[in-house]
């Protein structure tokens, strides 16, 4: 019988990879930048010379999956901590194989230049972004952080302007195709509030998966209406949307509370967040749920699949990829009806939101 550390290699044998690939990341087209969330780390021997720090998938506040990224990325929100260990030195293993702080500083510090040209873009224009990879199940977030608010270095950092969520289920690209299972191109439209400056953009992924994954660029905003916050004196008019305002696109987390069990039909935009409630692994031994079938579960399949990001659900909704940890495509029952070769999300569905009018992240799961 195996042990739970060769079932958790088991699990990894075959490795989700994703990044932000348009606008490209500052770590580039290298697919494994990830994170740890959750209160804990675990790790994948006893022995600590052959061992990989990886998330606990029996943490609480990993299988909730609401974003509680772990302290030791508190400086590092978009990767690259030295404060994790791999097993092929340093702290590069099933983490991170991107570099890291200390042996990369432009692409892991947001306070330096990054590598690459910096996207403009307009204040209040919609954007797909480009998302590549092999794909995890779980839940993705966009969000800025702006330079004149801080140097976007903590995860909090990235909590003032949520552009919004996506759901995703395990989607990989044909094994015979030039880039293989690592070829799926997805993208996220989110709507640029209505402030300009300089920005952090970062797009995280919390994962059902050993790790979590995150990407950041930097970004210029221009053609705003009103100054920012910190230069707008109290008497100026306003001639736009408030300038610490910014559009979600819809999903549920951009406006959610967790003080009530996530049971239907009480999980929704305005009302409960959708969230993990069981682990779907304990001791390295599958328990028979996993998050998309709780976010099923809590939603119903139709919402559920108009919440995932486009073609990124196939073993449930469908779509142009193949189905991976959920099962071949259209076969994750319960299933969208006429589940087949395409999937188009229900969003975006833009809410104007404020820290004073949207809870968009900050929760601790229900009890």
């Amino acid at each position: 019988m195996s042990s739970p550390v060769a079932r958790l290699l088991l699990l990894v044998v075959v490795e989700a990879h994703e990044y932000l690939s348009a606008p490209l990341s500052r770590t580039g087209s290298c697919l494994l930048n990830g994170v740890i969330m959750g209160s804990k780390i675990c790790q994948t021997h006893t022995t600590p010379d052959t061992s990989d720090d990886v998330q606990c998938l029996d943490d609480k506040l990993t299988y909730s999956h609401l974003f509680h990224v772990h302290p030791a990325y508190e400086n590092f929100a978009c990767g690259g901590s030295t404060l994790v260990k791999g097993s092929r030195g340093g702290s590069q293993g099933l983490l991170q194989e991107c570099g890291d702080l200390k042996s990369d500083p432009t692409h892991f510090n947001m306070s330096l230049p990054g590598p690459g040209e910096v996207a403009t873009y307009k204040a209040g224009q919609e954007v797909e972004l480009g998302l590549k990879g092999f794909f995890h199940q779980g839940v993705m977030r966009v969000s800025l952080c702006f330079y004149e608010d801080s140097a976007c270095s903590s995860p909090s950092h990235f909590t003032s302007y949520v552009l919004g969520y996506h759901f995703s289920e395990g989607t990989s690209g044909d094994a015979s195709a030039p880039e293989g299972i690592y070829s799926v191109v997805l993208g996220f439209k989110v709507r640029m509030p209505n402030r300009k400056g300089r920005a952090a953009l970062q797009w995280l992924v919390d994962a059902e998966d050993v790790r979590s994954y995150v990407s950041c660029t930097t970004i210029e905003i221009i053609g705003a209406t009103v100054e920012s916050p910190q230069r707008s004196p109290s008497s100026a008019p306003l001639h736009g949307p408030r300038t610490d305002s910014y559009a979600c696109n819809g999903h549920p987390l951009c406006n959610c509370t967790t003080t009530h069990e996530p049971t239907s039909p009480n999980v929704g935009l305005g009302l409960v967040c959708p969230q993990g409630t069981s682990p779907s692994v304990i001791n390295g031994t599958s328990t028979g749920t996993d998050i998309v079938a709780q976010y099923k579960a809590q939603l119903g399949v139709d919402v559920f699949c108009g919440l995932c990001i486009s073609n990124g659900c196939p073993s449930s909704c469908g779509g142009k990829y193949n189905g991976f940890y959920q099962g071949p495509k259209c076969t994750n029952a319960p299933v969208l009806k006429g589940c087949g070769a395409t999937h188009e999300t229900a969003l975006p569905k833009y809410i104007e939101c404020s820290a004073a009018t949207c809870t968009s992240s900050g929760w601790s799961p229900s009890l």
